[in-house]
This record gives C-alpha cells, structure tokens and sequence, in this order.
C-alpha cells in the first residue's frame, strides 16, 4: 500500500505516543477511527442541510410559480373585465347620442 506504520508522539515523553499509519506519498498520517467517525458524522448532517435546503428551496419556487399563474390569471380577467367595460360604455354612449338625436 505504500504505508508506513509510525508513533505518533502525544506528549513529551519517549513513550507518549501511539502507533499510526502515514502515508509518504502525501506527507499525513491516516484518520484514525475517530476521527474517521467525526468526518462522516459531520458529512451527513451537512448532506442533511444541504437536503433540508433543497426542499425548501423547491417549496418556495413552487410557491413562486403558483403566486405567478395566479398574477396571470387576474391579469387576464382585468383585461377581460376592461374589454366588457369598454363595450359597454361605447353602447351607452351610443344611446345618448341616439337620445340626442331625438
């Protein structure tokens, strides 16, 4: 594997120490199990956030996309209301021109 099996000093003194792996290819020793515990501890509940996070991201751009149909469709009735007042106020303006005429 290219290890090596090596003390790694906790203390000052010569037998203060324990036994690690290290790797010489990349200058550090090896996780221990702890610390291997920790790290893996610390990557799921950062995946957790990050799923947390994703979620109410995806609430909130459904909620955006539901408030935005419902923008379009009030815009689409007030134009259509507009139209019908339109209409409307050209048949009365009709009939008063007609009530003028006699």
């Amino acid at each position: 594997l290219g290890l090596c099996l090596c003390v790694q000093r906790s203390g000052p003194e010569p037998l203060d120490g324990f036994l690690r792996w290290y790797d010489p290819a990349t200058g550090r020793f090896l996780p221990t199990r702890h610390q291997w515990a920790d790290d893996n501890h610390r990557l799921v509940n950062d995946n957790r956030r990050l799923t947390d996070a994703k979620r109410r991201l995806t609430d909130e751009n459904q909620r955006l996309a539901d408030a935005k149909r419902q923008a379009e469709a009030r815009a689409q009735a007030s134009a259509a209301n507009a139209q019908e007042s339109a209409a409307r106020v050209a048949e009365l303006e009709a009939l008063v021109e007609k009530m003028r005429r006699g």
